[in-house]
C-alpha cells in the first residue's frame, strides 16, 4: 500500500508539472498570437559571432546568419537548435498513441474472448507488461528520456507486427 501511495503521490507531481507546463505554453501560445515579436539577438545561435543581415529569426528566440542556417539546419522550417528536443517531444506523443491503441486492442481481445487467461498470457509473453530499466554509466535526463522512448517504441512496433 505504501508503494501505492507513493507511486500515486509521484503521479500527481507529474501530473501537476504537466498542468503548469500546459498553462505556459497556453500563455506563450497567446502572447505570439496577439502580439509583436521582437527579435533583440545580437549573436548568431550556432557560431556566436555578431549577427549580420541577411539573419534567420524563429519565434522560439534563436536567430542565426543565413549562411550558417542553411548549413546547419535539416529543413527550412525548423530551428536546428530545438529540432532535437521537438522530435523527442513528437516521439513520446506517437509512443503514447501507440500504447493507447496496444490498450485498446488489449481491452477487445480480452472483451470478446472465450479465453481471457490466455489473452493475458499472450501479452505476457510477448512482455507488454514489463517495465523496462535501462542500466547505463550517469545518464543525463534527455538521454534517459530519449532511450526509454526508444525502447518503448521499439517494443511497441514489435507487439503491433506480432498482433
Amino acid at each position: 500500500m505504501q508503494k501505492l501511495s507513493q507511486q500515486t503521490e509521484e503521479d500527481e507531481r507529474t501530473v501537476n508539472k504537466y498542468r503548469e507546463e500546459t498553462a505556459r505554453i497556453r500563455r506563450d501560445i497567446h502572447e505570439l498570437r496577439n502580439s509583436p515579436k521582437i527579435f533583440q539577438k545580437t549573436k548568431c545561435s550556432i557560431c556566436s559571432s555578431a549577427l549580420e543581415l541577411p539573419s534567420v529569426h524563429f519565434l522560439c528566440g534563436h536567430s542565426f546568419h543565413q549562411h550558417c542556417f542553411e548549413s546547419y539546419a535539416d529543413s527550412d522550417s525548423d530551428c536546428p537548435t530545438c529540432l532535437p528536443e521537438n522530435r523527442q517531444v513528437l516521439d513520446m506523443i506517437r509512443a503514447q498513441e501507440e500504447k493507447k491503441d496496444l490498450y485498446d486492442h488489449f481491452q477487445h481481445q480480452l472483451k470478446y474472448s472465450n479465453d481471457g487467461f490466455s489473452v493475458v498470457a499472450d501479452y505476457f509473453g510477448r512482455g507488454v507488461f514489463n517495465k523496462l530499466t535501462l542500466i547505463t554509466d550517469a545518464p543525463t535526463e534527455k538521454s534517459r528520456i530519449t532511450k526509454d522512448v526508444g525502447l518503448q517504441r521499439d517494443l511497441l512496433m514489435n507487439t503491433r507486427r506480432n498482433v
